[in-house]
């Protein structure tokens, strides 16, 4: 049975989750960690991390500030998609 390509709610979701968990794993933060930061519970960031869509905006900004986001990784998540690499010369140039 061929593979099925995910729709694109959910293939946004996976740039979210990436670039989350790509930092939590650069800085060594755990969901604990990300929770006091928040201001929310460990459950509640695991739940947010599952269905990224259901972080508030503010939720985003703190969640930024305490991974360390680069411009680039704010925007992927901000659009739900990989930045193309001329997306990110445009970015820079401006």
């Amino acid at each position: 049975m061929p593979k099925l390509k995910p729709n694109d709610k959910e293939a946004s979701s996976r740039v979210v989750r990436a670039c989350i968990s790509n930092n939590m794993d650069l800085y060594c933060l755990n969901d604990e960690n990300i929770a006091v930061k928040l201001g929310v519970t460990q459950r509640t960031v695991q739940n947010k991390r599952a269905r990224p869509e259901t972080f508030t905006l503010g939720e985003l900004w703190d969640l930024s500030k305490s991974l360390k986001l680069t411009p680039v990784q704010a925007a992927s998540i901000v659009l739900g998609r990989p930045l193309t690499s001329k997306e990110v010369r445009e970015f820079i140039l401006l």
